[in-house]
């Protein structure tokens, strides 16, 4: 048994492809082992051929790379900045034979310029009238460091003490030039000074500054080449032995384009393709192609950035008495050709174009028997004249011929909540191209209609098809371009569609077929009547009647789908015609024309409605009303009519307490008055008689309103009697008649 030695990063693969990998694991061929090979040859710098690709519709793509390593190993796959967070969080690495996967290291996450500032040197392009950069910027910052310089005259060896700066005037029209001096300390004691322009070389002698000189090119390097980043797989293991290194990474979504050819007959023949982007730095070269449909959680998570916690600074107590403390927690989803060119079409049918498959001579088109047809059969002669040439094959007769060129090579199965086409064939795309990878080639169901619907076009339909996907795939939404005949018919978008499904599908405004919609509205009578605590209710339909018409302006019978919208309440009456279908949104009606006839579509819709009025409030008028309908028979006339006198009682005795309290308010005005008067007659003794008759008349008055008192407590009592026979009455009178 194999040993084989495993090192997750994290495992991100559908259960197809894990299964895959364990299929792979059992039958893939083991590359024989040559033991005459040196050992030299098993070292690092071996690579993984890509060998698998599934790309996924929320933006990312699986990459598998299996290849044979040997000793050990030392694999570098080189990314982008931007990717190596992906690589980190979905790499898994196998070594299928005897070989111990170790660490998988990459280049420091550091910015260049932190890098370059940890250099205790930098360097500065100089130009002619800057003297800050050049070698003698470098030679200054390199004070002390041991050197050997080599000129015309010969070399020596010592330190690095400075570099002089001269200017001197040539030419007072000139700015003054500036010439170098390097000035060293030989190891013989000397100071040495040598003119920078006649030095030929500068060999460093110290380590430590030959080290911070190669770590500045490397920091400068990768600043330069900043999107680039090298992941290192490395495998100790002996003979040769299969890796495999898979990841996810973001990836253009792929997309589905749709074909479609109707035949005389209007049935349709389906074409499926699948356009797929590699923009990598690196070709696809006969990989194995999945694409798969869905939407799986993916996210970017910032992992290869070094992250530090932050730590405080604490006073050590004078005491050092130091006891440990506890802290709570931080709350912080495929398209090879069979004889085709591996990878599809740029630039060509997979598989082997019509123009390979058709021979041309002329105007002459060799044997090929399409349908049953042979459009090299020989052609009538008439007298003195050239043979007439066959008709050239539609292109509806070639698309459904079995050596069409183009036969669709990919399966399909369902993975949980997603759909994965696998292509049969090694696809090859190139890096930076894209490629129109068949997926699908079959004849569907369906038939050639128009569909009518008032709020896209009031006075004709759209001419489209009735399809229904036949084929074990669940074809992707996309675009779909619809051939009727050998002309170009137009196009359409297509939703996702699964296997067994139907769908409409518009591609060309109907100029064949008109259509008029007319619509009359009607009250029903009631057909319910109820009295419930104390309301009175009167149910009846309110009928809306919708009349399409539909007149067929060709020589060809046409089949009309019309889609009536549905509203929330409205229901189908009895007597409608029983729709085909129903949507969320619409009743779908088929109607069928013969040629120059019009036809008509009548669809009524009622809804229930309700009037409602308060016994309490009810009028004679209204009962009259209700009787004049035939809503009430005479025991619910007669209770009414008492509900109606009873009411009536009770506004006599309202009537009567309203005078009796105008009439309580008009004495208490003139009292107030009469007092006035009284308190200013009293002062004068010949105003007595006239104080006399105003204390007489308000005594008077008191009388009066103790009767008024007396009346409206004997006329509340009685409403309050009239008032519980009324509710007493409502109570009593319950009703439930259906019309």
């Amino acid at each position: 048994m194999k040993l084989m030695s495993v090192i997750v990063i994290l495992i991100v693969l559908t259960p197809s492809i894990q299964a895959q990998s364990r299929t792979a694991r059992r039958t893939a061929a083991r590359p024989p082992v040559n033991a005459n090979q040196p050992q030299s040859t098993r070292a690092a710098g071996q690579s993984l051929p890509l060998h698998r690709v599934i790309l996924y519709s929320n933006g990312v793509a699986y990459f598998e790379r299996r290849g044979t390593i040997t000793g050990h190993a030392e694999v570098n796959l080189p990314f982008k900045e931007s990717q190596i967070n992906d690589v980190l969080k979905s790499m898994v690495v196998l070594d299928l034979g005897k070989g111990r996967i170790g660490a998988v290291s990459y280049n420091s996450s550091a910015p260049p310029s932190a890098r370059l500032a940890e250099i205790p040197f930098s360097i500065d392009a100089g130009t002619e009238n800057d003297t800050a950069g050049g070698l003698a910027a470098v030679l200054k910052q390199l004070q002390g460091a041991r050197a050997s310089v080599t000129t015309a005259k010969g070399s020596v060896t010592g330190s690095i003490l400075t570099v002089e700066e001269k200017k001197s005037q040539i030419d007072a029209n000139k700015p003054p030039v500036t010439s170098h001096s390097l000035v060293i300390s030989s190891e013989s004691g000397e100071l040495m000074s040598f003119d920078l322009a006649e030095v030929r070389s500068v060999r460093l002698l110290d380590e430590g500054a030959r080290h911070d000189v190669s770590e500045f090119a490397n920091a400068s390097a990768s600043a330069r080449r900043r999107d680039a980043k090298t992941i290192t797989v490395t495998s100790d293991g002996e003979g040769s032995r299969e890796m495999v290194v898979s990841y996810t990474v973001a990836s253009p979504i792929w997309k589905t384009t749709y074909r479609v050819v109707l035949d005389s007959a209007g049935k349709p023949y389906f074409q499926g393709w699948a356009i797929v982007d590699n923009v990598s730095d690196e070709d696809w070269s006969a990989v194995s192609l999945s694409l798969v449909s869905g939407t799986p959680v993916s996210f970017i998570q910032p992992i290869q950035q070094p992250m530090y916690r932050y730590r405080p600074v604490i006073a050590i107590p004078s005491d050092l008495r130091l006891d440990p403390q506890v802290y709570e927690a931080s709350q912080g989803v495929a398209g090879g050709v069979e004889g085709g060119v591996a990878g599809g079409v740029p630039g060509g049918v997979p598989g082997g174009s019509l123009q390979e498959r058709i021979t041309v001579d002329g105007a002459r088109i060799n044997q090929l028997p399409l349908n049953g047809r042979n459009f090299n059969k020989p052609a009538k002669l008439n007298a003195g004249s050239e043979p007439t040439p066959p008709p050239a094959p539609t292109i509806t007769e070639l698309i459904t011929a079995e050596d069409s060129g183009v036969d669709a090579a990919a399966t399909g199965a369902e993975v949980g909540d997603l759909f994965e086409y696998r292509i049969d064939q090694p696809i090859t795309v190139r890096r930076d191209s894209s490629a129109l990878i068949p997926i699908l080639q079959t004849r569907m169901e369906g038939e050639r209609v128009s569909i009518y619907n008032e709020s896209v076009r009031k006075d004709r339909p759209m001419g489209g098809m009735r399809l229904k996907n036949t084929s074990p795939l669940t074809l992707e939404g996309g675009s779909l371009t619809v051939l009727d005949g050998d002309a170009y018919a137009g196009e359409a978008l297509m939703d996702r569609l699964k296997p067994g499904e139907e769908r409409f599908i518009s591609f060309a405004l109907d100029l064949g077929t008109l259509v008029t919609a007319r619509t009359k509205g009607d009250r029903d009578p009631a057909f319910l009547i109820r009295v419930i605590n104390g309301v009175f209710q009167s149910h009846f339909h309110q009928t809306e009647k919708k009349t399409y018409t539909i007149t067929n302006q060709t020589d060809r019978p046409r089949a009309v789908y019309v889609e009536h919208q549905i509203r929330n309440g409205w229901e189908l009456a009895s007597d409608a015609p029983k729709p085909l279908s129903k949507t969320a949104s619409f009743y779908r009606f088929r109607v069928e024309l013969d040629p120059r006839k019009t036809a008509e579509l009548v669809i009524t819709e009622h809804r229930a409605l309700m009037e409602s009025y308060d016994v309490s409030n009810l009028t004679p008028s209204q009962v009259e009303l209700f009787v004049s309908r035939r809503y009430i028979d005479d025991a619910t006339r007669a209770a009414l009519d008492k509900i109606i006198a009873i009411k009536g009682q009770i506004a006599a005795v309202d009537a009567r307490m309203a005078a009796a309290d105008r009439e309580t308010a008009e004495i208490a005005t003139d009292q107030s008055r009469l007092r006035e008067n009284i308190k200013v007659l009293s002062e004068k003794s010949e105003a007595r008689q006239l104080v006399v008759r105003y204390v007489a008349k308000a005594n008077e008055q008191e009388t009066r309103i103790e009767q008024i008192t007396s009346e409206r407590k004997t006329a509340t009592a009685e409403r309050a009697r009239l008032q519980s026979d009324l509710e007493s009455a409502i109570r009593a009178l319950a009703l439930d008649r259906k019309l």
